[in-house]
């Protein structure tokens, strides 16, 4: 006979449900594009979700600089800013490009958001490893990437 499972006392973890909440939420802004202008919009959208996760990390390296985060918050922080970008990146990247123009669009982001993960997988590797107050060295390298998708995005907007 077979029971049913039951998972008493079990909770969702806030990591879990945050990354819940922003696949739903990039989902939502991701769906198929029929024309090249919706393909830029859903690139602008992704762009705007990537830069708000690389923002977040950064004023969380700042702060762990300042001896103002614990360890193990700002590692948890900083892995959920980079499951949040990993998110946006692979729904937009499973879109098809509609035309040779959204084909372009896609060349321009994809070093973008393989950049800004790049920069995400560094601060949180070095969280875990105990290097909190060394994380502050990362900051520009984050603004920078947080800035070039603020650009993208606007420029997708316009």
């Amino acid at each position: 006979m077979n029971r049913p499972v039951r998972l008493r006392g079990r909770r969702p973890t806030a990591a879990g449900v945050m990354a819940l909440v922003a696949v739903a939420a990039v989902a939502g802004c991701a769906g198929p594009s029929r024309t090249d202008e919706d393909y830029r919009r859903k690139a602008a959208n992704t762009a705007e979700a990537a830069a708000s996760a690389v923002s977040t990390a950064r004023l969380a390296v700042e702060a762990a600089g300042r001896s103002r985060l614990t360890g193990p918050y700002v590692s948890v922080l900083l892995g959920e800013a980079e499951t949040d970008l990993l998110a946006a990146q692979g729904t937009f990247e499973s879109r098809q490009p509609p035309g040779e123009t959204a084909d372009t669009v896609r060349e321009r982001l994809g070093p973008l958001l393989d950049e800004a993960a790049d920069a995400l997988a560094e601060v949180r590797i070095r969280a875990r490893r105990g290097e909190v107050r060394e994380l502050a060295e990362h900051t520009e390298d984050l603004r920078e990437a947080a800035e070039r998708l603020e650009g993208f995005e606007e420029e997708m907007s316009s």
